[in-house]
C-alpha cells in the first residue's frame, strides 16, 4: 500500500458507544497494519467520552484523541480535524470521516477506499440514496425531511453521482482536500452545525470535484441517547448555505 489511512471522527458525549467502535477499528487495523490511524476530535465531552480516549490510546497506538476545552459544534470539530491531517499526511493519503454515534458501519471502510483509489475519485460517500442503501429506525417526518434537503443542495450545488449531500461518511483524497482548503483561504468549514457536512460538498461543486457514492445502510436504531440535531436550525443552514457559498476569488 501506498498510502496511509487515516480515519477521522468527531465525537460529543458518546460515551455509551465508543467503546464498541473503537473495538471494532483495532478489529479493522489488523487488516491495514501501520498505514490506517484513528484520529477522534472529543468536541468538549462532558460524559466518560475522554477517559474511554485516554485508555484506549494507550492500548492502541493506532489511536489519538484532541479534545476541545468546550463543545464548540460539528464544524468547529470537522475544521480541527482537517487542519491536523492535512498538515501531517500527503496528498496521496485517505482521509475517513464517519460519525460516533454507531449509526455508520465502519467495515464498508475498505470498500469506500477501493471505489476511491480504483475510479480516481476526489470523494466518495456512503450514501443512505444509492442503490442499496437504506435508513433502518429513522421516523417518517426525518426522513421526508433528509430527501427534501437533498433536492435542494442538488439544485443549486450539482454534484455528478451524488445525492446524499448530508451523509458525514465520507472517503476523501488528501490531495483534493488539501488543494479545496487552499482554494477557499482554509475556509473549506464556516458553519457550526450539521450544515457543515452540505457546506463542503457546496464548496466542492464550484470548484469541480470527482465524486461517486457507495450504499450505506444507516443503522439509527443503534444510537444511544437522543439525536444532538437541530432539525430546524439545520435546515436554516442549508438555506444560508444557497446564498453564501460563492466561487472561491482565484489567487
Amino acid at each position: 500500500m501506498d498510502y496511509r489511512v487515516i480515519i477521522g471522527l468527531p465525537a460529543y458525549n458518546e460515551a455509551a458507544v465508543l467503546p464498541g467502535l473503537l473495538d471494532t477499528f483495532g478489529e479493522l487495523h489488523s487488516l491495514n497494519g501501520e498505514d490506517y490511524q484513528v484520529l477522534v476530535v472529543n468536541d468538549g465531552s462532558i460524559d466518560e467520552t475522554e477517559e474511554i480516549l485516554e485508555a484506549y490510546s494507550l492500548d492502541y497506538p493506532f489511536i489519538s484523541y484532541i479534545s476541545h476545552p468546550i463543545n464548540m459544534g460539528l464544524g468547529s470539530a470537522i475544521k480541527t480535524l482537517f487542519s491536523r491531517v492535512i498538515t501531517s499526511y500527503n496528498e496521496q493519503d485517505v482521509l475517513i470521516t464517519l460519525d460516533a454515534d454507531n449509526t455508520h458501519n465502519p467495515r464498508i471502510i475498505p470498500e469506500l477506499i477501493k471505489k476511491l483509489k480504483t475510479e480516481k475519485l476526489d470523494v466518495v460517500i456512503a450514501s443512505r440514496f444509492a442503490d442499496g442503501g437504506k435508513e433502518i429506525g429513522v421516523s417518517l417526518d426525518r426522513r421526508i425531511y433528509s430527501r427534501g434537503a437533498a433536492c435542494l443542495l442538488k439544485m443549486f450545488f450539482p454534484i455528478t453521482n451524488v445525492k446524499d449531500y448530508s451523509c458525514g461518511f465520507r472517503a476523501y483524497d488528501l490531495g483534493y482536500l488539501k488543494n479545496a482548503l487552499s482554494l477557499y483561504d482554509g475556509q473549506l468549514v464556516t458553519t457550526g452545525g450539521f450544515e457543515c457536512m452540505a457546506e463542503i460538498l457546496a464548496r466542492f461543486s464550484k470548484i469541480g470535484v470527482s465524486a461517486g457514492e457507495y450504499p450505506l445502510v444507516l443503522h439509527y436504531d443503534y444510537k444511544k441517547g437522543k439525536s444532538k440535531m437541530n432539525v430546524s436550525q439545520t435546515i436554516k443552514g442549508y438555506f444560508n448555505l444557497v446564498s453564501t457559498i460563492k466561487n472561491p476569488l482565484v489567487h
